[in-house]
């Protein structure tokens, strides 16, 4: 895998993205409030998948922030609802 699955847990919910990374650890190391899946959770289906890479992809190094993976998140939300 090239990356890895993010979820931000905020209370009735959780903001989805995928953070493109060598290793999980570098993940944890650059957004320590985020859960890091090193396989996707078995709810998520193949669309969800496809969905999470293509509209809430994040790469690490790239002055990425949690603004980023939230901006990513409310992508993907605005590309499964249209």
């Amino acid at each position: 895998m090239d990356g890895f699955f993010v979820a931000y847990e905020y209370g009735s919910g959780a903001a989805w993205a995928f953070v493109k990374a060598e290793t999980a650890d570098e993940v944890v190391a650059e957004f320590p409030e985020l859960d890091v899946y090193e396989t996707p959770p078995a709810w998520m289906t193949i669309e969800d998948l496809h969905q999470v890479r293509e509209h809430a992809y994040v790469e690490i190094g790239d002055d990425a922030n949690l603004d980023h993976i939230l901006e990513a998140s409310r992508r993907l939300s605005l590309a499964v609802a249209s």
